[in-house]
């Protein structure tokens, strides 16, 4: 892309302590070749090396930002405050996109100008970017914007494309939320603007326990969930949430919650995956994956009894 040439699709990379991943986040969006976008990465006081391997990358379309250093949300802001794309996209820096996937949204855009986001499943995959599932969630394309007013949200906002005009007027992420703040705008933009899913895998998800996800403490990340989902009852109710009218509930002031690890999600995960598999008659690939959960977390009981559940017993997942 010339570095004069107004971007059509503008994707954000927010950033703090990325350093072994973000090279591999970038080059996954840079992949893209036929259409205009610029790539920026939102740099929210990493302490490591993050910024300079985002600078050893020798591709105009990067344009580099300081963040302010007050969350993901606050991160965020900054990247659409700048942004100069009709169509705005989120990749974190420690994940990647599948290969045509800002064009194939845009152009599913271009054709149904009714609506003003599309967005679809997505893959988890492990610290090494192997694949661990793929979660999509329904087999032909679907309206889900009253399925969003219902407070239900089936994928991650980095799987969305987004028409900038849809946010004019619309106030962004709320600071509000450390965690779900992802979650408080897929309700809130359903409010305001017709969302389409289409049944494809958009983005590639890393587990991995640096993350956001497994550093958080599990009381703290459920309190703003369900905040979140809370808040959009309210708007229905009243007109605002509680957040809107200046007295938000106090988060909780835990003194000792663990986060959940990555290799325990993993394990779920495949162990979900390989019971969808027996169920659907697939016994070797259920058998495979329970192998692949046995390899996560090989010292867990329960993983043994369904790995012998799946070899020799009937479909009855054992806990």
């Amino acid at each position: 892309m010339n570095v004069e040439t107004v971007p059509r699709v503008s994707v954000l990379v927010p950033m703090k302590n990325a350093e072994p991943y973000v090279v591999s986040a970038l080059a996954s969006v840079l992949l893209e070749r036929n259409v205009p976008i610029e790539v920026i990465v939102i740099n929210d006081k990493s302490t490591d090396r993050s910024l300079e391997q985002v600078l050893s990358v020798p591709d105009r379309r990067i344009r580099i930002v300081d963040g302010p250093g007050k969350g993901l949300s606050a991160c965020l802001n900054v990247g659409l405050a700048v942004a100069r794309g009709n169509v705005v996209m989120q990749c974190d820096a420690d994940d990647l996109y599948p290969a045509g996937r800002i064009e194939d949204q845009l152009v599913w855009l271009d054709a149904n100008p009714e609506y003003a986001a599309v967005c679809g499943g997505f893959t988890t995959i492990d610290t090494a970017g192997r694949l661990v599932s793929t979660l999509v969630a329904c087999d032909t394309p679907e309206d889900i914007t009253d399925e969003l007013n219902s407070g239900k949200t089936r994928t991650t906002l980095c799987s969305y494309a987004l028409r900038k005009s849809a946010l004019h007027n619309f106030g962004g992420f709320r600071t509000y939320f450390e965690t779900s703040c992802d979650i408080d705008f897929q309700l809130r933009f359903g409010e305001v603007a017709k969302v389409m899913y289409l049944p494809s895998s958009f983005y590639l998800y890393r587990l991995h326990d640096a993350s956001m996800t497994h550093t958080q403490g599990n009381i703290r990340r459920e309190f703003f969930e369900e905040t979140a989902r809370q808040f959009q009852l309210q708007r229905k109710a009243l007109g605002q949430d509680a957040l809107q009218r200046g007295n938000p509930p106090q988060p909780p002031e835990v003194l000792s919650d663990k986060a959940g690890t990555a290799a325990r999600q993993i394990q779920g995960m495949l162990l979900g995956t390989a019971w969808r598999e027996k169920a659907a008659g697939n016994k070797i690939r259920a058998v495979g994956m329970g192998f692949r959960a046995l390899v996560h977390s090989p010292l867990d009981l329960g993983v043994w009894k369904n790995l012998l559940a799946l070899l020799i017993k009937p479909v009855k997942k054992i806990n």
